[in-house]
């Protein structure tokens, strides 16, 4: 003769098999995710094609993608340091966290692309028209290569507090104020009326850099190298306006 369950005993077997069955289809659902990701980053390394894919977390450090078409491909926390990317089509790509240090874009097409908190320490970003980009100002592009990007009109400034100086126990820390820009060159850039309010740009390198009529309020500019740069009708780090001739160094304009 089969016992009868008391109603509560039954309750609690009909609670945990229906526990052990939601386990069950969440394992299955994130095997069934990574191994959709696991064939998207195959497809990516055997044919540089893969617009629109869903790469979040995918390794790739070191990966050669040049000319690699990722439009609109979701790269979040994606582990591209050191890799090839240069002449990559990233126009509308989702890099959210991703880390991309040391990672070479030159010739990268990066519109509409968004970098919010993305790692670019040490990356080459050569000749990038960044106009464009989206959640810049979280980015950190401590010691980037940024030679004659192209940032006139755009800002790297996000909204509200200032730059945060970088803690031993954390690489990067940074508010939404402005963007982390230590020792980064920008030899040659296009800053014209850009924005740079409030970023760290302590020993960046501005050698024959436009930066006519840029916004440098409140920004950390310790040992900024500024050889040939021109900096007519920029606003300097109190506020004041460099004269109309300035160039190489901010000889302020009277109040």
């Amino acid at each position: 003769m089969v016992p009868r369950l008391h109603p509560r005993h039954l309750l609690l077997l009909l609670l945990l098999s229906g526990s052990g069955l939601s386990a069950c289809r969440e394992e299955s659902e994130q095997a069934r995710q990574q191994k959709a990701l696991q064939k998207s980053v195959k497809q990516l390394l055997e044919t540089r094609e893969c617009a629109g894919c869903e790469l979040t977390g995918a390794q790739l450090e070191g990966a050669d993608l040049e000319g690699a078409r990722l439009a609109g491909a979701t790269l979040e926390n994606a582990k591209l340091a050191r890799a090839r990317l240069r002449n990559a089509d990233l126009s509308g790509a989702s890099l959210g966290g991703a880390d991309v240090r040391g990672a070479d874009l030159r010739g990268a097409h990066v519109d509409g692309a968004s970098f919010g908190a993305a790692r670019f320490q040490g990356a080459i970003l050569e000749g990038l028209d960044l106009r464009k980009v989206t959640e810049l100002p979280s980015a950190n592009f401590e010691g980037a290569n940024l030679r004659g990007i192209n940032l006139e009109g755009a800002s790297l400034t996000g909204t509200g507090g200032p730059y945060r100086r970088s803690e031993p126990s954390h690489a990067y820390s940074l508010s939404a104020g402005g963007a982390w820009l230590v020792r980064a060159d920008f030899t040659g850039a296009k800053l014209r009326f850009a924005v740079l309010a409030r970023c760290n740009l302590e020993g960046a390198i501005f050698r024959d850099a436009d930066l006519r009529d840029a916004d440098l309020t409140h920004s950390n500019l310790k040992e900024v190298e500024l050889q040939g740069a021109r900096l007519a009708d920029a606003l300097w780090e109190d506020g004041r306006k460099c004269a109309s001739r300035a160039q190489g160094s901010c000889h302020l304009a009277p109040r």
